[in-house]
């Protein structure tokens, strides 16, 4: 096994889409200490600072309820759902011109499409696509409902995006859903539903960028008849009389000259903290933001105070002391000595975009979803996957049919997945390279039968045999069985395949395990083998 890695250089984490942004040490926790001895300070001395920074003093222990969770559906939405083009950044985006784009390229056709269809940046600006957002068909209790019968151990919903929009009713932040757009505290709905529902969730955080996000709202065009006409991010409060945002500052929103923002990004996130009381803060950073550390701090120190020991979960993007590793459409390479994450969406982009047809343009299936999730499982990992809902709150019919089906593998096969731990070895083929945007999808290769995965129920006697491809009426040896192995020094007792009722023909020789496998088989991309022993050793 081997240490938890991210398996990307900082060179590269910069420039890819998820750009590093420099933080401090996260903090440790303990199972049964008074959080003063942890924290070293009462909740009153959480006030920002102009400097917030951990103090790790001792280790931090994923929660079991995270360790047996596995799998997770995630809500990642807002107000740049709205546009079917111009990629997931679309609110910085749609204020650049193409050959302002450099390496962005998922943003090419933003700028063309705002113009198309909205008119010129300073007249329609992203604050404009913020109204346009009504959430009007969004059923928080239906939404997790859905995620609940499709497999979801806990789910998530974004607390805000780069944009700067919260979608909670911050007491602060002037552009949140209750004031502009929806009228509705979103982010508290899907909340009250995820409790009553009896279901762990995530807040997910991505702001502290956005600043540097939003800096081209603040141009103007290099050419045409509007040639220097600035764009509305220029605009002031004062500019607001008369309109739909009065009273509303859209220096707040556009963050880039606003002086307040690292401490206004402080007390938003303690509120969202201690009012909506997630159990996990997902940050889109490679390292906790410093302005958020006070709110990190309240976090656990809450879930200290209420449970005796540190149930809540903090994600980053690169290893730092008491959070969980977060890998971005990518995976870790081999079994990890600590629990970690990857995070993907099942749509090519984060928001909904769609193609000419209306319909999504799809990252995943359920094949690739089977292989990625069982992967990620026999590693000690654990998946959070992303359904890109439709403006009005509704999922589409593409998704649900994807979405279905993955739900009925999980439901027939989950006892090899949830409350699992990983073997001795993660299985055999299929090498995965691990890493941030690394991850199987659609187009790659399917898995044969010749790649397998392991795990195995915590009771130490049986181990789950993850065969993908169609291995109906094949012979199949699983080499890592083989007594020369030194890997399996056990005794089996029984061999069936989860779900089929067929007897199963085996035997365990020198070259490993065979098994001839039955010739009629639920699924034709992953079937899963449950072998019984006397004790795993």
């Amino acid at each position: 096994m081997k240490k938890l890695k991210a398996n990307i250089s900082t060179a590269d984490y910069r420039n890819s889409k998820r750009k590093f942004i420099q933080s401090c040490a996260m903090i440790g926790a303990a199972l049964t200490i008074h959080p003063s001895s942890i924290f070293g300070a009462s909740s009153s001395e959480l006030i920002p600072k102009s400097e917030n920074q951990w103090n790790p003093t001792l280790p931090y222990h994923c929660p079991q309820w995270f360790r047996d969770a596995k799998f997770g559906l995630w809500l990642h939405w807002g107000p740049q759902s709205i546009p079917s083009k111009g990629g997931g950044w679309y609110a910085r985006h749609m204020y650049m011109e193409q050959k302002e784009l450099g390496n962005e390229v998922w943003g090419k056709d933003a700028w063309n499409y705002h113009r198309e269809t909205y008119g010129h940046q300073s007249e329609f600006g992203y604050k404009d696509i913020c109204n346009l957002w009504k959430a009007e068909k969004f059923d928080a209790d239906q939404t997790i409902i859905k995620f609940k019968k499709w497999g979801a151990r806990f789910v998530a919903m974004i607390a805000n995006h780069h944009d700067n929009y919260d979608l909670f009713n911050s007491s602060v932040h002037g552009w949140n859903t209750v004031n502009v757009g929806p009228k509705r505290d979103i982010l508290g709905e899907f909340a009250e539903a995820a409790r009553k529902h009896h279901l762990k969730w995530a807040a997910t955080v991505h702001t502290a960028r956005a600043q540097n996000y939003f800096e081209p709202s603040f141009g103007s065009d290099s050419d045409g008849s509007k040639i220097n006409v600035p764009y509305d991010g220029n605009l002031k409060k004062e500019d607001g009389k008369g309109t739909w945002w009065e009273e509303l500052d859209p220096r707040q929103l556009y963050a880039s000259r606003y002086d307040k923002f690292e401490s206004e990004l402080t007390q938003r996130h303690l509120e969202l903290v201690t009012r909506y009381q997630p159990d996990i803060l997902y940050f889109d950073d490679a390292q906790i933001p410093s302005a958020m550390v006070p709110a990190c701090e309240m976090l656990y120190r809450e879930s200290l105070q209420k449970n005796g020991r540190i149930e809540a979960i903090i994600t980053v993007k690169q290893p730092q002391k008491g959070t969980i590793l977060d890998f971005e459409k990518g995976v870790a390479e081999d079994i990890q000595d600590e629990y970690w994450q990857t995070d993907t969406t099942i749509a090519d982009d984060w928001f909904l975009k769609t193609n000419p047809d209306g319909s999504s343009v799809m990252l995943h299936n359920a094949r690739s979803l089977k292989e990625l999730l069982v992967d990620i499982v026999s590693k000690r990992g654990v998946l959070l996957l992303n359904i890109a809902a439709r403006p009005d709150g509704t999922i589409p019919q593409d998704q649900l049919i994807v979405m279905d089906e993955l739900g009925k593998w999980i439901e027939g096969n989950g006892e090899a997945i949830f409350d699992t731990q990983p073997w001795k070895i993660f299985g055999e083929g299929g090498l995965t390279t691990g890493g941030h945007f690394k991850e199987r999808r659609i187009s790659s290769t399917p898995w044969a039968f010749n790649v397998y995965r392991f795990t195995r129920d915590k009771n130490n006697k049986i181990l789950y045999i993850h065969i993908f491809g169609d291995p109906a009426g094949k012979e199949i040896i699983i080499n890592s069985l083989a007594e020369k192995a030194g890997l399996f020094t056990t005794r089996i007792t029984k061999v069936t395949v989860i779900g089929n009722t067929a007897p199963v023909k085996w035997t365990n020789h020198e070259n490993g395990l065979t098994i001839f496998m039955p010739d009629k088989l639920d699924y034709t991309d992953c079937n899963v083998i449950r072998v019984e022993t006397t004790g795993l050793l």
